[in-house]
């Protein structure tokens, strides 16, 4: 009996089997022409089972299950899985694979195939920016794109992050202009993008690549692309999403109460006093962890977005909403950023006619503490500077204070206190449209088939509201309100931007042209207005308004306006013979309202050329190895004028007030606000580029080298000036600076099977070196290091811009003979004091024994990425490095006699022989060894960081189908898991100007952050 029903058993499975195998027939062809595609692999996944199509792309195969999906697959063509779901004729068209060499980029003002392109251009496609967490898309170009270096002024949600391309090539702003679907715009500006919206991302780092954008372009551009839907798509809906947690990468080694005790009880004695404290009172003091008292631990930061895409045969359309939040790792509830976008791209052909439209709307709320600012009364270096044996809260419910425990420290209080009292938050509605219309005048007239001319409109309008509230308090002497007060202020921001644009393409045999001339007129305008008044009646952030406040005399109120317009005429040439011997020539010509008459218009023009040698004959007998090779060579100008409005006039100011008369009677005056300078003249940045393209066996390997020289002419600066002008000095064009270097891409591509690899390397070493300063000194300098260390940031002749600046050490004395053989240089200095370098050797230390200490700009940076997929299991990880620069650590007040210290004041001088390079501790620094800026500051800030890693799978299609699921993808993400450095401090990153770039006044830390996210699309 057993026998018959395992018989029968068997008997039923070949008969289901048999009835769920079944034969599939079609046909494969090109998308592109649709023609018949011979040799195809078709093979049923997970199985053996496979064929190849005939001559004509035709082919059957028998499959085992009527659940079985087919993959189509051939070189040069994306491979493609349809599931077989009981169909037995299945016809398939193969797109053809363009990551390689017929990529399409976008070049300003339209698109070339990469083989073609003779400038300097780097692209980053949509799916590489969403692999990381981030909130701005610029983020994800770090590493990515050789030559780019990306730093964040702070890890604070909302905070901007600075570009550099090709190093600083100006002591003012060194921002690259951003073009957002043909609209102009600054760094500071695109905050509202998502990163998720964004179709791909091109840097057009040499000056020929540029110069199309003429004005503003000194500093390269960078062109970003939202999605877009396709004509004959069917629609999808996506949604994308994660969910993290974030926690401080690292703490700060600070003194607990045992050691801070300690070393103030000897910063006395060695100034001659009594020690601070005794036993007693040691026995009773609290010891207290500031970092972790300021650190919000496992913040969260989320991202969801749902997307439509679809479109017609006439029309294709692209939507989306999305939602970005982010709890800071500092000040809990203090630091945080939210953005809510919706976005809607639509295009239709009516005719000859192709419309175009984008919108995008953005709701941002941000609240901040201050970040990397010594002096704040609410920034991460009140923590590290905090007494530990001061508590959060007194036995008595009080906020626990430095005053109430006789150590009194100026700005340093409380930071947790403080927090609570100074709240503050802004709010950006912002909206930015376009409409573009495109017209193909061939399909009118036959002779002048390939002319078209384009025209679009683009605007921004946004509204920032900014609020805040300062309640009655009194934690002590310095920090301390007698009346609360409401403040607000608004800004409003106003551009558009319209051109016009006629282009002509042509082939001519094996002549290719292709002609545009273009018009373009650019304005932005903007108004503020605010206020405050003391006495609010509701003593709450979210009653504090001006018309809640109830005192008359203490009311204030301010505005303004300010516009700056653009006019420009560009054209271009693009011609190439045989696809294979380029050429492209640029001229543009800008007019500013940033400059006089004299010199209101700019002329940048551009030359580039390129020769794919692969092509020529002598190169056929290496066409197995190399199947790719192009040389490039270009020259070209662009413009800055980020100077500000009306700099080259003086515009008048009545902020004076006079007073006349016995009973002094109050008048308000008017002067003009600074000296003019009538023959302001742009800055110009002058580019040579050569660059080499390979690729070699059929693609598998990419390389790309550049070599640059990148010379800016005339600086926009502010003249240096004495107190005794009695105004504010003249902007002048004062001295040219050059940046030389070389980039390096590596890429490595292939598939074993079902295991994809995907590698790339990028490197980029750069060298800065001021050619020129218009002055006596040819010298500029500023930035701030700690407490009165004023000019430590130098730009010099002969020197990398914005250098690190100071006296040399050289030791400590460690006895009364050396300090007696010192005494004319150091008349103050005793046993345990550094030794200051007297450079000249002429008895005096003074600004003239001032050397370069350190460059905060790095010479290498780089990137590392791995991209590997297997049978629906895909796997990424980013590293990126820079090496060869220094931070300057200004992170502890030591003006402050009862600050804390870190760790390595644990090594500190106590006697003769006990330490060489860190001097006593006294209350009573007669040789200002740490008021002096010294390399004593300078740190290395070499590091290697694990930026992103992820893991993640794609559900098969045949077990997701029955949801009506066309792609499921499950991932989990780690962000900054690893860093390397040898810097002390938070960040080895810091951003900011030329003359702030690398100065930590307590930086406001990245975050480690993990994650897990979904992708799914109907």
């Amino acid at each position: 009996m057993k026998k018959l029903i395992l018989f029968l058993f068997m008997l039923s499975i070949g008969i289901f089997q048999y009835a769920q195998a079944q034969t599939v027939s079609g046909i494969v062809t090109d998308a592109s022409d649709g023609q018949g595609i011979p040799g195809v692999n078709v093979q049923v996944k997970g199985t053996s089972t496979g064929t190849i199509t005939d001559m004509d792309g035709k082919y059957s195969i028998k499959t085992s299950s009527e659940a079985s999906v087919l993959i189509f697959s051939f070189i040069g063509y994306k491979a493609k899985e349809v599931a077989v779901s009981g169909q037995t004729t299945i016809n398939v068209a193969l797109d053809i694979e363009t990551t390689g060499l017929d990529e399409v980029v976008v070049i300003g003002y339209g698109v070339q195939k990469k083989s073609l392109v003779t400038g300097a251009i780097a692209k980053v496609d949509g799916d590489e920016l969403i692999k990381g967490a981030n909130l701005k898309a610029t983020q994800a170009l770090q590493g990515k794109t050789a030559g780019v270096v990306i730093s964040n002024n702070s890890g604070q949600p909302g905070e901007f992050v600075s570009v550099r391309i090709r190093g600083a090539g100006t002591n003012g702003d060194n921002e690259p202009l951003y073009i957002i679907d043909g609209l102009p715009n600054t760094g500071y500006g695109i905050n509202y993008l998502a990163p998720e919206d964004i179709e791909s991302i091109e840097v057009l780092k040499d000056a020929a690549s540029a110069a199309i954008y003429g004005a503003r372009a000194a500093n390269g551009v960078i062109l970003i692309t939202t999605k877009q839907g396709k004509k004959g798509d069917k629609t999808e809906v996506s949604y994308s999403g994660w969910y993290g947690s974030q926690n401080p990468w690292r703490k700060i080694g600070v003194l607990e109460k045992d050691d801070y005790v300690m070393i103030n009880n000897e910063a006395a004695v060695n100034a001659g006093q009594s020690p601070k404290f005794n036993q007693a009172q040691i026995d009773t003091l609290s010891n207290t962890d500031w970092q972790n008292e300021m650190f919000h631990y496992n913040a969260p930061k989320m991202s969801h977005t749902v997307s439509l895409t679809g479109g017609s045969e006439k029309l294709a359309y692209s939507s989306s909403i999305s939602y970005f939040g982010q709890e800071g790792i500092i000040a809990e509830g203090n630091s945080n950023f939210e953005r809510i976008n919706y976005r809607l791209n639509t295009t239709g052909v009516f005719g000859l006619m192709t419309v175009g439209t984008n919108f995008n709307y953005s709701n941002i709320k941000n609240k901040g503490i201050s970040a990397n600012d010594q002096y704040s009364g609410s920034s991460l270096i009140q923590a590290l500077n905090s007494a530990p044996i001061v508590p959060v809260y007194m036995a008595d419910g009080s906020w626990g204070t430095p005053e109430k425990y006789g150590i009194a420290m100026q700005e340093i209080t409380n930071p947790l206190a403080m927090l609570s009292y100074l709240k503050s938050e802004t709010r950006e509605n912002k909206l930015v449209a376009g409409i573009y219309a495109e017209f193909d005048l061939g399909q009118l007239v036959k002779a002048v088939d390939g002319l078209k001319f384009r025209t679009s409109y683009g605007t921004e309008y946004a509204l920032v509201t900014n609020k805040s509230y300062t309640p009655i308090y009194d934690l002590d002497a310095t920090h301390k309100s007698l009346v609360n007060k409401a403040s607000t202020s608004m800004h409003k921001w106003m551009r558009w931007n319209f051109e016009n644009v006629l282009t002509y393409t042509k082939s001519f045999g094996i002549h290719n042209l292709s002609v545009l001339l273009g018009h373009a007129a650019f304005k932005e305008w903007n108004e503020n207005v605010g206020g405050s008044k003391a006495d609010v009646i509701f003593d709450t952030f979210d009653n504090a308004y001006i018309d809640n406040a109830t005192d008359p005399e203490s009311m204030t109120i301010y505005g303004g306006y300010g516009e700056h317009t653009l006019l420009s005429y560009f054209g271009r040439v693009n011609y190439d013979l045989m696809d294979k011997y380029m050429l492209t020539a640029i001229i543009r010509a800008d007019g500013s309202s940033r400059f006089g008459d004299a010199n209101k218009f700019g002329y940048f023009p551009s030359v580039s050329a390129g020769w794919i040698l692969s092509k020529e004959s002598f190169m056929s007998a290496t066409e197995s190895v190399i199947n790719f090779a192009k040389l490039r060579a270009s020259w070209g100008q662009n413009g800055n004028e980020n100077i500000g409005d009306f700099r080259y006039t003086s515009v008048m100011s009545n902020s004076q007030i006079y007073y006349f008369g016995l009973d002094k009677t109050q008048y308000n005056g008017v002067q003009p606000s600074s000296i003019s300078n009538p023959s302001l003249k742009w800055e110009t940045s002058e580019q040579i580029n050569v660059g080499l393209d390979l690729q070699f066996f059929q693609n598998m390997i990419s390389f790309t080298a550049d070599y640059y020289i990148k010379t800016t002419k005339d600086w926009l600066v502010q003249a240096p000036a004495p107190l005794t002008l009695g105004n504010v000095p003249p902007i002048i064009n004062g001295g040219d600076v050059q940046n030389s270097g070389f980039e390096l891409e590596l890429g490595y591509h292939q598939n074993f099977g079902d295991f994809k690899v995907n590698v790339s390397i990028t490197g980029a070493y750069n060298k800065n070196e001021v050619l020129d300063i218009k002055n006596e000194e040819k010298k500029l300098t500023g930035g701030t290091g700690g407490h009165g260390q004023g000019g430590i940031l130098v730009a010099e002749v002969g020197k990398p811009m914005g250098y690190f600046s100071g006296y040399e050490t050289d030791g400590i004395f460690q006895n009364t003979a050396e300090t007696d053989a010192s005494a004319a240089t150091q008349p103050n200095a005793v046993p345990g004091d550094l030794k200051f370098v007297d450079q000249n050797g002429d008895g005096v230390l003074n600004d003239d024994d001032r050397v370069m200490l350190g460059n905060p700009n790095p010479d290498f940076t780089g990137g590392f990425n791995v991209n590997l997929e297997w049978k629906g299991v895909d796997f990424n990880m980013f590293w990126y490095t820079a090496v060869g620069h220094q931070i300057w650590n200004a992170t502890r007040r030591y003006d402050m006699n009862y600050a804390n210290y870190t760790y390595s004041v644990l090594n500190r001088w106590t006697g003769e022989g006990t330490s060489n390079d860190h001097p006593r501790v006294t209350y009573n620094d007669l040789n200002n060894n740490w008021k002096t800026a010294s390399d004593l500051f300078v740190e290395d800030a070499d590091f290697l960081r694990l930026r992103n890693l992820s893991l993640g799978y794609t559900l098969p299609g045949n077990i997701i189908k029955y949801a009506k699921i066309s792609r499921l993808r499950i991932y989990v993400a780690a962000e900054n898991l690893f860093t390397f450095t040898k810097y002390s401090g938070y960040e080895p990153e810091i951003g900011g100007g030329v003359f702030g770039y690398g100065i930590d006044h307590g930086v406001y830390p990245h975050a480690r952050s993990f994650l897990g996210g979904i992708n799914i699309t109907f």
